[in-house]
């Protein structure tokens, strides 16, 4: 399921979200605030899964094509969220 019928199945029609189909299974939520949630883990996980890049390629595109995007997003951006295995 894409991230916009995620959101449109829980009533979230006007939050933000990344719309690379490569990251909607990392859609892990929404915030309180109505901002997509994702996992960045699950982000790095898809893409050396599916293109076959290394965790050093995949944490590269992610850091330079998504994360450096986000403050061009506005004030409802995604969130990235870290998990604690990825800070250890």
């Amino acid at each position: 399921m894409s991230a916009e019928e995620k959101l449109m199945n829980c009533g979230f029609e006007d939050v933000k979200y990344l719309t690379d189909y490569s990251y909607d299974d990392a859609l892990i939520g929404v915030s309180h605030d109505g901002r997509a949630i994702y996992d960045y883990n699950l982000m790095i996980d898809y893409l050396m899964d599916k293109e076959g890049w290394s965790d050093n390629e995949s944490i590269e595109w992610i850091e330079y094509n998504v994360v450096r995007a986000l403050p061009y997003m506005g004030d409802k951006a995604p969130i990235i969220m870290y998990g604690f295995e990825y800070l250890e």
